[in-house]
């Protein structure tokens, strides 16, 4: 049993090393020359800022920033106002044909987001929703694997606690607003954590939607950055990328506790 707990040990070390070593090389890199770069150097010779000072001044990144974060925390909250609602109905509500609706609402995971996207395109165009933010958030809206998480979280609560409130003459609204929803707490910041995580590294539909520069999100301004000017060179898009990718850092760090909590209670 100690051998094996101490392989799994040495796996995880082994795997936290390769998922760290290109985030190492990237921060690494954002404070690095161009020589430097190319010389394949990891330590810089001299430590610099010229690279975010370069990418603040030529790059429209804070357009893009602000994009992102707004797009990523209005689907967020979003998401889990509605899935929250959605997965109490589907696990804690006794109706007819409850099973049925729980199906249906997890068949979004069968159906890749590329199979229905220019059907969802023309309708996002209809709605005049093109280079608006709220074609980015609406589409995130219904997310089966927020209602999943949810759902078989607060199955997982106590019917005790339910039936005394009851007793005590609590109705519906009482028992999901004061009892089951303080207590999937850690299911729901699991939620608002991946679904943040989600939207925020989101390629593929804002690069869609998305067809003015000054509407991109960060991924896709990203892109285009590295692939337009070619007087951009590798140390201020690293840069870049780090920028890019600190808010979803931060927001994992400070709820990582929750998050693994979340997880490992809605798959049991």
């Amino acid at each position: 049993m100690r051998v094996k707990k101490y392989l799994l040990t040495a796996l995880a070390v082994l795997l936290s090393i390769v998922y760290l070593l290109p985030l190492a090389w990237m921060v690494l890199a954002s404070f690095q020359s161009q020589k430097d770069i190319l010389a394949g150097r990891w330590i810089p010779s001299v430590w610099q800022m010229d690279n975010y000072r370069t990418i603040l001044q030529r790059a429209k990144i804070s357009n893009w920033f602000l994009n992102s974060l707004i797009s990523s925390s209005i689907g967020t909250a979003g998401i889990v106002i509605i899935c929250t609602l959605s997965a109490y109905a589907v696990s804690r509500m006794d109706f007819p044909g409850r099973n049925l609706l729980y199906i249906f609402s997890l068949m979004g995971f069968m159906i890749p987001s590329q199979a229905i996207a220019i059907p969802l395109y023309l309708m996002i165009r209809k709605f005049g929703l093109v280079n608006n933010l709220l074609g980015i958030v609406l589409p995130a809206l219904p997310s089966s694997m927020a209602v999943f998480i949810l759902s078989q979280f607060m199955k997982a609560i106590p019917a005790d606690y339910e039936e005394a409130a009851r007793l005590d003459g609590a109705g519906e609204l009482d028992i999901m607003f004061k009892i089951i929803l303080p207590m999937s707490v850690p299911a729901i910041i699991t939620v608002a954590v991946l679904h943040f995580t989600w939207i925020w590294n989101d390629f593929f539909w804002p690069l869609i939607v998305m067809t003015n520069e000054k509407m991109y999100t960060l991924p896709v301004g990203l892109v285009a950055l590295a692939g337009s000017d070619v007087n951009i060179r590798y140390g201020p898009i690293m840069a870049a990328n780090v920028m890019a990718s600190l808010p979803v850092i931060v927001v994992y760090l400070f709820m990582q506790r929750y998050l693994t909590r979340g997880v490992v209670l809605s798959v049991r």
